[in-house]
């Protein structure tokens, strides 16, 4: 499992913002990429048809998500463990959980697989072109998301 039960309020980055102003009891959540629901997740055995599985969540690169001003979000490298390698399979990030839950529509199995009528084990590509600003070829990522 990636995210156990309680993983962020206990070993999540402590500077994870949390945006009390919308959500008065938003807490610390930890989300992972690729999605929890699928076959991608790290944390899905590969005996069930998992295509990435890892033994822990500690194994795949840990950020946290840092609001920086009204509308701007910072995703950062968690340096209280190993530096990524790139290499890893996953991600694990600790975050608000107002965001975690609102984004893509509500949780993939019922929001975006829905919408884009994906069925048991179709197969998908997640494309995020604004990232392709990112530059990771110096020690520090740095990405400039164009804003719509």
């Amino acid at each position: 499992m990636i995210c156990p039960d309680g993983w962020a309020a206990t070993y999540g980055n402590p500077d994870a913002t949390k945006v009390t102003a919308i959500s008065s009891t938003d807490k610390v959540s930890c989300d992972e990429f690729a999605y929890a629901s699928t076959y991608n997740s790290g944390g899905m055995p590969t005996g069930m048809g998992g295509m990435n599985e890892v033994d822990t969540g500690n194994d795949c690169v840990q950020t946290y998500a840092t609001r920086v001003k009204q509308g701007e979000w910072h995703l950062y490298d968690d340096v209280r463990t190993a530096a990524p390698t790139w290499k890893e399979k996953c991600g694990r990030s600790a975050m608000s959980g107002w965001i975690n839950s609102t984004s893509m529509g509500g949780a993939f199995s019922g929001g975006f697989s829905g919408k884009y009528r994906l069925l048991d084990q179709d197969p998908y590509w997640v494309d995020f072109p604004k990232f392709a600003h990112c530059d990771a070829t110096k020690p520090t990522v740095t990405c400039t998301v164009p804003k719509p």
